[in-house]
């Protein structure tokens, strides 16, 4: 990844920071307050006492504090050590102590005031500026006793105990507050830094998603509750529609579409003919909350028609709430297109091949008809003649079936369990070439609401596929019963064959798809059968599925809807 995050710089102090940031000012800021007010003093107390102006300790203390200033305006403190500027308050208590001495008792008040430079020892150095700026504020009281060679009365005595206490409990105090606040700083510091970094992170980690986003062919877009885009991809498919805009979410905000112009377009059903009511459309089966796969619809601009694939998907947080959903949109319209040129090749082919099929057909019943009025035995050619001939017209059927865009479907009440005896009547001969048992344990009635053809040619293809994938001396049984909570007929046919992987379980119901293991046997076929059963009962609003696994044979499982009687 480009993007780093460096690393935080020099830990400045607290200290510093709370009187202007550490810059070239900084002390001069820091001595203020006790200039200031030491200024103020003197001038108010020698209007009212000029005697002090002729004390020489009491002018040179302010001359020190005046030249303290100076120094804190002309020295570079910030390209010093850091501890350098510590010299300007022990400059501070120096005229403190000078001033108060000079002031002939009448200042000495003027002591408290080492408060201001026992702070500042107390924040730069923490305790060791709190015992230097005690020591110090001592020294204040001490040196002009010793000074005077006065006897020391108590109340010399309360001076020096009190003035130092207090002014040491003011520095600890403020050290250890320091000290806190230093810490939390350097915590809200340290978790700058990692923020910045979690958010440098997650900056890459979604260029990096936009940049396979924009590297797909499929066009995407993540949308919020509240109908905004989170994110979308610059795809082919958002090329080709940049100039439609979206559709209209709850009412409220219009999502900026560049993946799929859904709300300019006309759209169809995988028909190609009837339009899609607004409540069926894909952003708005999505926004109710609808999760889908490979939604098929065509759309239509300028004339032109395109068709998709939409699959969405919600996005959920952390509680499982739905936050937004996703929608991926892929243009299948060249693979349509081919589909629909190669199920027209194949309706044309097996049109082709019915007719000439149906003569050789019919020619084969009349010639066996008159070898039989000349008393001649038809021989064992004219039967194989017929059993391939009859076997391609199966094949043929099949490809018509899987070519139909639309079963044409008739159906009535019936009872499946005459079906499946007269399926299980046709399928025998084949099965006892094979030395394969069928056992019909389906008892009636079964009435089911069916089309008799269709379902007949559902039978025929999974008896078919029993027997063509089962090896010698095995069983195919065939159960039916009725479940009524579902209101279905079940009809189940298992086998002992070869089996169905797992993976493979829903590819067979494809057009042409056979299994690895399929096309390593002895049977042949196109791999149409299954999906001309699947076709053909989804039609009757019925379902089928597989149970199956390799070298454990399969059970064909089909539910059909009950009829009125049943």
């Amino acid at each position: 990844m480009s993007s780093m995050v460096r690393s935080p710089a020099r830990e400045v102090p607290l200290a510093t920071l709370l009187v202007g940031g550490g810059g070239r000012y900084s002390a001069l800021i820091r001595l203020l307050p006790l200039a200031v007010i030491m200024i103020l003093t003197g001038i108010v107390f020698s209007a009212a006492y000029p005697q002090l102006l002729a004390e020489a300790s009491f002018v040179v203390g302010y001359l020190v504090l005046l030249g303290a200033m100076v120094l804190a305006v002309l020295v570079p403190w910030n390209r010093l050590p850091r501890k350098a500027p510590l010299g300007l308050p022990l400059l501070g208590l120096l005229a403190i102590g000078l001033a108060r001495v000079g002031s002939q008792s009448v200042l000495d008040v003027l002591g408290l005031l080492a408060v201001f430079p026992a702070i500042w020892l107390a924040t730069s150095d923490k305790y060791r500026g709190v015992a230097v700026s005690t020591a110090g504020t001592a020294a204040i009281v001490v040196v002009p006793l010793l000074l005077a060679g006065a006897p020391v009365t108590s109340q010399h005595w309360a001076r020096l105990v009190l003035l130092p206490l207090v002014v040491g409990t003011v520095g600890l105090t403020v050290s250890v507050i320091t000290s806190r606040l230093e810490a939390q700083t350097r915590g809200l510091r340290a978790a700058t830094f990692r923020l910045k970094a979690a958010l440098a992170r997650a900056g890459e980690q979604r260029q990096l998603l936009q940049s396979i986003l924009d590297a797909v062919e499929v066009g995407v877009v993540a949308v919020d509750a509240d109908g905004n885009t989170l994110l979308t991809n610059n795809s082919g498919l958002a090329r080709e529609d940049r100039a439609a805009k979206g559709a209209q979410l709850r009412g409220a905000p219009r999502v900026e579409w560049e993946a799929m112009g859904e709300g300019t377009k006309i759209m169809y059903e995988s028909d190609r003919l009837t339009p899609i009511p607004a409540e069926r459309r894909p952003i708005a089966r999505a926004n109710r909350g609808e999760t889908y796969s490979n939604y098929l619809f065509w759309t239509e601009e300028r004339g032109r028609r395109r068709a998709y694939y939409a699959t969405s998907r919600p996005v959920l947080d952390a509680e499982d709430r739905t936050t937004g959903f996703v929608i991926a949109f892929s243009n299948v319209t060249t693979l349509m297109e081919a589909t629909a040129a190669q199920t027209g090749f194949v309706a044309s082919v097996s049109h082709e091949l019915r007719t000439p099929l149906t003569s050789i057909l019919g020619y084969t019943d009349l010639l066996r008809e008159r070898l039989e009025d000349s008393a001649v035995s038809p021989g064992p050619e004219l039967d194989v003649i017929e059993r391939n001939a009859e076997r391609l017209r199966t094949r043929v059927q099949d490809l018509m079936s899987a070519a139909e865009s639309t079963l044409s479907m008739t159906p009535v009440q019936m009872d499946l369990t005459a079906v499946v005896h007269s399926a299980v009547e046709s399928i025998a001969p084949a099965a006892s070439t094979r030395s394969i048992s069928i056992i019909n344990e389906t008892r009636g009635p079964l009435v089911a609401l069916v089309d008799p053809e269709r379902i007949c040619q559902v039978l025929d293809n999974l008896f078919s596929n029993a027997i063509k994938y089962s090896g010698s001396e095995t069983t195919v049984t065939v159960r039916g019963h009725r479940d009524d909570a579902a209101g279905q007929a079940v009809l189940e046919i298992q086998d002992q064959g070869i089996g169905i992987a797992e993976e493979d379980q829903d590819d067979v119901f494809n057009q042409f798809f056979r299994t690895e293991t399929a096309r390593n046997s002895e049977a042949k076929g196109f791999g149409l059968g299954l999906n001309v059963v699947k076709s053909i009962v989804e039609r009757h609003g019925g379902s089928i599925r597989l149970l199956s696994s390799p070298g454990n044979g399969t059970t064909a499982v089909l539910r059909l809807p009950l009829g009125a009687s049943g």
